[in-house]
């Protein structure tokens, strides 16, 4: 098995510069997460059902073949139509829940904190990283990323960097 090489920087920026080393870090990566008896394709797509408690919008989300349909699906039917255009909200006349910006940060740390827990090679490869820096280097996000002008909040990195720290003693 080969090791992780972290950057000289001690910066895993793994959305664009170190993807090919670390793309188990990103929400899309495949691995299947248990959460209160179902299971999901990817910590996208249960962070993205848990924008409503309407069962068709949690059905189209988990049946999404893919992460990032699941995230297109989930789009804010307020967001400008580049974005919205394929937002199940807006086909179907709804919003997303009242209090979302308020829990998204609690449920993202949950579904990564499955994921790490529930795939042995994953958490050792999270534990690989060390004390380095993980960053979601996205140039279109600013919240769960850096952002174009790498000022961004980095919450997906800095989530990650928490999980990591929990699990040091089990490792």
């Amino acid at each position: 098995m080969t090791r992780l090489v972290i950057p000289p920087d001690n910066r895993i920026l793994y959305f664009r510069r170190d993807r090919e080393q670390f793309e188990f870090l990103s929400h899309f990566h495949p691995a299947p997460i248990l959460i209160d008896g179902i299971t999901w394709p990817t910590v996208e797509h249960f962070y993205q059902a848990q924008k409503s408690t309407d069962a068709a919008y949690r059905e189209a989300i988990m049946e999404a073949p893919t992460p990032g349909k699941a995230k297109r699906l989930a789009s804010d039917p307020r967001a400008p139509p580049s974005q919205s255009r394929h937002s199940w909200f807006m086909k179907n006349g709804a919003t997303p829940r009242a209090d979302w910006h308020d829990v998204k940060l609690d449920l993202m740390r949950r579904a990564d904190l499955a994921k790490f827990t529930q795939h042995d090679r994953l958490r050792r490869l999270l534990m690989e990283t060390g004390d380095a820096e993980l960053m979601e280097d996205s140039p279109s996000e600013p919240f769960w990323g850096i952002g174009p002008d790498g000022l961004g909040s980095n919450w997906a990195g800095r989530v990650l960097m928490e999980i990591r720290a929990a699990l040091k003693p089990i490792s």
